[in-house]
């Protein structure tokens, strides 16, 4: 052996502990957030939870330890033989001053490069916008055909078609087949979401497949089907794999299903329900017609008190003239909207054959608009019955009360159609007053009463000398 140089001597040594520290600092330090590839040639699990293995290559082998909720929470379950890409830290076990490899997460091999991408372009897609959620578009509710986008022979194809023809038999598939897995499978699908777009009557376009690894749902990862999707000019929902799987079409999309199943549930409404919404909107229009027309009831009732209080009536006789008419047509626009309405929705739904509930809405309407148009003629009718009786007694009224201006009280109510009681005066009859009332009877005054007597022309002022009952040739 030989011995320290005097210099060497007076460096203060290490203890192994000391050392054995450093190491791990050093090593601890500098490699976390690591990928390795390897070889699983052993792997053993603890009853605590915990997963020892151990990766090699021709070069070398490291022991690793996966902890218990790292265990739980993976997805990838490998077999010894496997290689496989694990992510996560060195840590140094000073007590036995070994090494291992701490995984956090695990992959098949080549995964990590795939994910890398992914990320990658995750983050430059975002920043342009294409996953904001203001560029989503809502779903038609009742599309007039629904193009699909996936594989001819896939059961995402089955599921899809037998999903639609359950709940809306009556809607058109148009199908767009395309490969949904390896080499050239995203050219195909941004290929077929551009055709099936274009396709005459499609609203809303379904694009997916079934579920498995990360390579085979990569198609949907390329950035070719990322901004087809974004360029479709109709909806699109995308159901790639199953709920647990996101993909970049996924995020772009304007609707993600968990399943292809799902995808078609929320692409066509089902058939009972559209019949229950338009029984319902039926209803409503039913109701809504009935409401307006009864305002439109105490509106005229009100303006019938009015007219009986002696409140302005030609101008409020024309008033209502107005409004009638404003009625009418307020009527007529409405029912003709909802008519148009009613035969829209009737021509969306006609393929599902609801036509007897059809039929019977619509004689509801027709009657509901004949009693509306019926309703304006009689009521009007009878406002002018009413209005030419009030006529009467206010001719008689004001003749009492302004006697100057008879003839032009006479000429207005000649002109709204009232029977003037003063064109019985001009045949050489009168009208006998006693306090300003009317005398009917021989008992309403006693001798020595003042009375006034209304002649066509003025009137003459008299005492009562004495009074009898009329004969029974006067009766006659």
């Amino acid at each position: 052996m030989v011995a320290p140089s005097s210099q060497t001597a007076l460096v203060e040594p290490l203890s192994v502990g000391e050392l054995t520290a450093r190491i791990k600092d050093l090593l601890e330090a500098r490699l976390f957030n690591i990928w390795v590839q390897g070889e699983l040639s052993a792997l053993k699990l603890h009853r605590s939870g915990h997963a020892y293995l151990t990766l090699k290559d021709a070069d070398a082998r490291i022991d690793a330890v996966v902890w218990r909720t790292t265990v739980q929470r993976l997805r990838y379950h490998p077999d010894i033989g496997d290689r496989v890409l694990a992510f996560g830290r060195v840590s140094v076990y000073p007590p036995r001053g070994g090494y291992q490899l701490v995984i956090e997460d695990l992959q098949p091999a080549g995964a990590g490069r795939l994910h890398a991408a992914f990320e990658a372009l995750k983050k430059r897609l975002g920043a342009e916008g294409l996953f904001d959620a203001g560029r989503k578009r809502r779903l038609p509710m009742l599309p007039r055909k629904v193009g699909v986008v996936t594989s001819a022979t896939g059961a995402a194809r089955r599921d899809i078609e037998a999903v639609i023809h359950r709940r809306a038999p009556q809607i058109p598939i148009v199908l767009c087949a395309a490969r949904v897995q390896g080499p050239g499978a995203a050219d195909e699908v941004a290929a077929a979401l551009a055709t099936v777009a274009r396709a005459p009557g499609v609203d809303v376009v379904i694009v997916g497949r079934g579920g498995g690894s990360m390579e085979d749902l990569w198609a949907f990862n390329e950035e070719v089907v990322a901004r087809a999707l974004a360029a479709c000019p109709v909806p699109v929902i995308s159901a790639v794999g199953h709920e647990t799987d996101t993909t970049i079409a996924d995020l772009v999309a304007d609707l993600r299903a968990p399943t292809p199943s799902a995808a078609a549930e929320a692409a066509v409404p089902e058939r009972d329900q559209l019949l229950a919404w338009l029984d319902a909107t039926i209803e409503r229009l039913d109701r809504a017609l009935e409401a307006r027309l009864d305002r439109r009831r105490r509106r005229l009732a009100h303006l019938e008190q009015l007219l009986a209080r002696g409140l302005a009536f030609h101008d409020r006789r024309l008033a209502l003239h107005r409004l009638g008419e404003r009625l009418t047509r307020a009527m007529d626009a409405r029912l003709e909207t909802e008519r148009a309405r009613l035969r829209r929705l009737d021509g969306r739904v006609r393929a599902a054959e609801p036509g007897a509930r059809v039929a019977d809405a619509r004689r509801r309407l027709t009657g509901a608009a004949s009693r509306l148009q019926a309703a304006a003629p009689t009521l009007t009718t009878a406002r002018r019955t009413r209005l030419r009786a009030l006529t009467e007694r206010l001719e008689a009224d004001l003749a009492r009360r302004v006697p100057g201006r008879r003839a032009d009280w006479r000429e207005l109510l000649a002109r709204l159609g009232g029977v003037s009681p003063l064109a019985a005066l001009e045949r050489g009859y009168s009208i006998t007053l006693h306090d300003g009332k009317p005398i009917r009877a021989h008992d309403a005054v006693r001798p020595g009463d003042t009375v006034d007597i209304m002649l066509h022309r003025g009137r003459v002022r008299a005492e009562v000398r004495a009074t009898a009952p009329a004969t029974d040739s006067e009766d006659r």
